[in-house]
């Protein structure tokens, strides 16, 4: 179990990390606003599919973790944000 913690905890401080030096995304739905940042996650730090869905059981159970929504979301430290 306290695998999983440390999986959350480095999620959340990766998902901090990757789109704060990526420019803003223009995806349609925050759905594949999600999908773009699993791949992100997934290439970026090398992660297994395993990994990846607990990732996506984390977002896919909390109802509200996610990156907010796209059409009015600032991000102070993107391009343009």
């Amino acid at each position: 179990m306290k695998k999983i913690h440390i999986l959350i905890a480095s999620v959340l401080s990766l998902f901090c990390l990757v789109f704060s030096l990526q420019r803003p995304l223009r995806a349609e739905s925050l759905r594949e606003d999600n999908e773009i940042l699993f791949e992100q996650l997934r290439r970026v730090h090398h992660l297994t599919e395993k990994q990846m869905d607990s990732i996506r059981a984390i977002f896919r159970e909390s109802g509200y973790v996610g990156q907010g929504n796209p059409a009015i979301a600032r991000h102070p430290l993107a391009p343009g944000g």
